[in-house]
């Protein structure tokens, strides 16, 4: 049995449960720029049927955000918020189980797009010699440049993130739900290239049809397109977990010393 993850909500019924009426509902996806965040709102329309349940959904707006706290502000009403940023930290002794997983799951070269949390004690540092030097004290580990390049914008959601909290804010990372977006395959080729964002900009349009409409309104200021096509798979992730289609990784993840669980959330794959 899958160990499906919503918010609130109960996994959608099937053919043997009761048929529901449409209920609409919104969501976010999170993608740190070089300005701030960049901000996908989602609205969704999920339909059960003696059948099954089906969920219909659009863009609603694409924004930059200067912190996460003005995210939390304009976002209190929405049922779930996904954001590609670790949540859960290591205190040093072990790396996160969900790093493992994720880095596995997608194999071969793809799997150096998942780079290993910071540890928690890392997050003093201003900058990286120090940073570095933490890391090795406490996990006989160096810190890599791109791990401290997240260092600040781990910070800022870190000092709001309660356990609370992550029962709606949930952390995702990109190329694990392309993955299943993809049919369970890696795209292999680079987010940052033109085949790269191609092959996921036609993903994305099988679930957003008016994703170009929305993006070419949207001030093309301080994000790459790679940042936007990111939170709206992360916008996607956060939907369908609302409906009970989404698994974390590791299936029972562990808590750190702020109590917050070390996991990555992703979608059911599809097909």
């Amino acid at each position: 049995m899958r160990n499906c993850q919503g918010t609130n909500q109960r996994p959608a019924k099937g053919f043997l449960g009761t048929v529901s009426t449409p209920r609409s509902f919104q969501v976010a996806g999170l993608d740190g720029c070089k300005v701030g965040w960049c901000v996908a709102i989602v609205s969704a329309m999920e339909v059960s049927t003696a059948a099954n349940t089906a969920c219909v959904y659009k863009l609603q707006k694409f924004w930059v955000a200067d912190t996460f706290s003005e995210i939390l502000a304009r976002t209190t009403r929405f049922e779930s918020i996904c954001i590609d940023i670790p949540i859960g930290l290591s205190d040093g002794a072990e790396p996160r189980e969900c790093d493992v997983a994720a880095r596995k799951m997608l194999g071969g070269q793809r799997a150096s797009s998942v780079f290993p949390a910071p540890i928690r004690p890392c997050l003093s540092a201003n900058e990286y010699n120090n940073a570095n030097a933490i890391a090795r004290k406490f996990s006989s580990k160096g810190l890599s440049k791109q791990s401290f390049a997240l260092l600040e914008k781990i910070r800022e959601v870190d000092d709001l993130m309660t356990p609370a909290l992550q029962r709606r804010v949930r952390e995702i990372h990109p190329e694990i739900s392309f993955w299943a977006l993809n049919n369970q395959k890696a795209i292999q080729e680079n987010k940052k290239t033109v085949p790269g964002q191609a092959q996921r900009h036609k993903l994305l349009q099988g679930i957003f049809t008016d994703t170009d409409d929305i993006l070419s309104k949207s001030p093309r200021v301080g994000f790459a397109m790679d940042d936007a096509f990111d939170a709206l798979v992360a916008a996607w992730t956060a939907a369908q977990a609302v409906v009970g289609r989404a698994e974390t990784l590791p299936e029972k993840p562990k808590l750190d010393s702020e109590g917050l669980r070390m996991e990555i959330l992703y979608p059911i794959p599809v097909g």
